[in-house]
């Protein structure tokens, strides 16, 4: 919302603030998670700390409700028509493989702004590429991760309003030490023979089933 990249290229290049227009703050606007687990309900609780409303969509309504004021739409298009941004955070599988497309952005505000931080894939390119040429949707857009990394189409770069990331969510020694230890600690609950610390729902069915 910020547009940082574009004030820190402008300071670079010896201009300052000149061209720059006025940038948005996040308090009292209202983030959209799409896809509440672990990462969306961090991102969630850290927002609300920004002065932002949550409002999100998953596949079925969080039970017992998560410990920070939020809101559940039962459909992705009732979310989309009243978030100011939008944050994705779903996994990528058969049925979400650019799920995010044409309808989807004609859903989304006036001037709100689009995340990935999830999966390259959950995003229809094409079809952000061509919103974004018709320039009268989105405010910014922040992607993280895309379908072919390390590979980055290079429409991307014509757009000022698109900050670009390589894939840097776990990118920090602080990370990639916590990852470890949640690889270490399931190991051993397995061993002993009690439940992982982070199962996804798809695993907890098929050890229900005996499977």
């Amino acid at each position: 919302m910020r547009r940082f990249w574009a004030a820190e290229k402008s300071c670079r290049e010896g201009n300052w603030k000149k061209g720059l227009p006025l940038a948005r703050d996040p308090e009292g606007k209202v983030l959209g998670i799409v896809g509440m687990g672990g990462i969306g309900s961090v991102v969630a609780r850290r927002m609300r700390e920004w002065g932002m409303k949550v409002v999100y969509y998953n596949r079925r309504e969080i039970s017992p409700k998560p410990d920070f004021e939020c809101e559940y739409k039962s459909s992705l298009e009732e979310l989309l028509k009243v978030s100011d941004v939008v944050s994705l955070h779903m996994p990528l599988t058969s049925q979400t493989a650019k799920s995010f497309s044409t309808a989807q952005f004609a859903a989304m505000k006036q001037d709100s702004v689009l995340v990935n931080t999830a999966r390259g894939g959950v995003i229809d390119e094409d079809a952000l590429i061509e919103t974004l040429k018709k320039g009268d949707k989105l405010w910014a857009v922040g992607l993280d991760v895309f379908p072919n990394e390390p590979e980055i189409n290079p429409e991307f770069f014509k757009f000022d309003n698109v900050t670009l990331l390589p894939h840097m969510g776990t990118e920090t020694t602080d990370s990639r030490h916590k990852m470890g230890m949640v690889v270490i600690n399931n190991i051993s609950n397995a061993l002993k023979g009690e439940p992982l610390t982070n199962q996804v729902p798809e695993q907890q069915k098929l050890i229900s089933e005996g499977k």
